[in-house]
């Protein structure tokens, strides 16, 4: 059943992400103040970004069941993807327009490279939370093969 639902939610997900992106894109863009544009912009990139950690969460919370059931971690993999691909849209794309706009002669660093860290962390999150839960699922309900070289083992003896 799982495997049904993940892949409607990551849809949902991904089209309200990239609403919220380009929203917010457009605010950049608009020719009225830019303070009002600034504004505009960060209340849509605000509202992306709660957007962006809560579904994050929702969608590993589900690939947490795939991956118990299956013992498969696409769904794992599949989540960060989307949680980096909006992360680095947002720190090289996004803050760089909304910093271009501030400051038009000024050199662009520190988003994109918070957006990078920001990336690697969420992939240390996935890769211990895979093996966990990998771990806690062999410690509870053992491959069947294990099962049979261990009984096997005390046939021995």
């Amino acid at each position: 059943m799982w495997k049904k639902v993940y892949p409607a939610a990551l849809a949902a997900a991904i089209l309200a992400m990239c609403f919220f992106t380009f929203y917010a894109k457009s605010w950049l863009s608009s020719i009225g103040n830019p303070n009002d544009a600034l504004a505009g912009y960060e209340h849509y990139a605000r509202l992306g970004s709660l957007f962006l950690l809560l579904s994050s969460a929702a969608l590993l919370i589900l690939a947490n069941f795939i991956l118990w059931q299956t013992r498969r971690g696409w769904a794992m993999w599949t989540t960060f993807a989307y949680f980096a691909v909006f992360v680095l849209l947002r720190g090289f794309w996004l803050e760089k327009a909304r910093y271009n706009l501030q400051h038009p002669d000024a050199v662009f660093f520190t988003p994109a490279l918070v957006g990078a860290f920001v990336v690697i962390g969420a992939a240390t999150v996935v890769f211990f939370n895979r093996l966990l839960n990998r771990r806690l699922r062999d410690k509870m309900h053992p491959p069947s093969e294990s099962v049979e070289n261990a009984e096997a083992l005390q046939n021995e003896k």
